[in-house]
């Protein structure tokens, strides 16, 4: 019979690495950013409302000492109105998993908990798939493509009934200009407010490397303390985003955007339950649960470009 386990690995014990390195799942910055400036909001109900200004009352004017005064109402406002996204993972830690994964020198990972924290990550991970997805689909969260954007309705007020209920768009322009930037940017300006960020590809990050010089390479100390890569346009990050649609850039104004979570349902994480009922004596189960939806609560001071390419 042939020998199958050589004469070094019978009197030795193996050498483990015990770090677990995650290489699977990439992070996004508009999910990192809406959590680290406290702009994740518990809510309940069975639907979302928050009320929007959407037009002038254009009464105001210059008038003589003695004219009368007439008293019209003016609707000025509305309501906007959407629907929850229920979200929801689920593990599986084996009976021989749990039979052989046991605490002591043997155990080279905690799969219990490298497990747990796997559930989570894998749900946030489908979260920014659907967050840069370029269309809506009914149960998930809206993705950047529907709310910034130049005629599509949403949460329910329409852009024919609301002209200033609309982002600026450019689906045409297929290269990357430093024109074609201050242009998107300049439409977008509203008082203070405009795009605080922009996020797009790696690749048009890229792109937009070469049209700069170097007395142009600031750095933002918050994006770098966040630990993303970044160039900037006027002192504003640009990011390139693994989860971002290959021709899409976003101009984004921050600070208009939260993210509403269904209270006692932000990332519900189950303890461990006995799958013997189901079926799998032996074996646990986890569920993580997460019902939320992306609000925005003033559309036209983001920017979007969907049809550039990386060359």
């Amino acid at each position: 019979m042939a020998i199958t386990v050589a004469e070094a690995d019978a009197v030795s014990t193996r050498i483990y690495d015990k770090k677990m390195v995650q290489q699977a799942y990439d992070e996004t910055y508009f999910f990192k950013k809406i959590k680290k400036d406290d702009k994740v909001v518990q809510k309940g109900g069975n639907d979302l409302s928050w009320p929007i200004r959407y037009k002038k009352q254009s009464r105001a004017d210059a008038t003589d000492w003695d004219d009368q005064v007439s008293f019209v109402k003016d609707d000025t406002r509305t309501s906007a109105v959407d629907s929850w996204a229920p979200y929801r993972n689920q593990t599986l830690l084996t009976w021989q998993e749990s039979a052989t994964n046991q605490a002591g020198k043997q155990r080279i990972v905690n799969l219990i908990s490298d497990k747990s924290t796997e559930l989570m990550e894998d749900l946030v991970d489908d979260m920014s798939t659907d967050l840069f997805a370029t269309s809506a689909v009914t149960g998930n969260i809206v993705p950047l493509s529907t709310i910034i954007d130049s005629a599509d309705t949403y949460a329910g007020v329409t852009v024919s009934d609301a002209s200033n209920w609309a982002s600026t768009e450019d689906s045409s322009s297929t290269t990357l200009t430093r024109a074609l930037l201050n242009t998107q940017v300049a439409a977008t300006q509203f008082g203070t407010h405009g795009p605080t960020v922009h996020i797009t590809t790696r690749a048009l990050v890229g792109k937009y490397d070469n049209l700069i010089g170097a007395s142009e390479r600031w750095r933002d100390v918050e994006t770098a303390n966040m630990g993303f890569e970044h160039l900037s346009f006027y002192m504003k990050p640009i990011i390139g985003d693994a989860y971002q649609q290959s021709t899409y850039w976003y101009g984004i104004d921050m600070d208009a955007f939260e993210m509403w979570v269904l209270a006692g349902e932000d990332m519900n994480v189950s303890g461990w339950s006995d799958l013997t009922v189901a079926g799998y004596p032996g074996s646990l189960g986890k569920v993580c649960r997460h019902v939320c939806q992306i609000v925005c609560r003033r559309r036209r001071t983001s920017f979007k470009l969907s049809a550039l390419t990386g060359t």
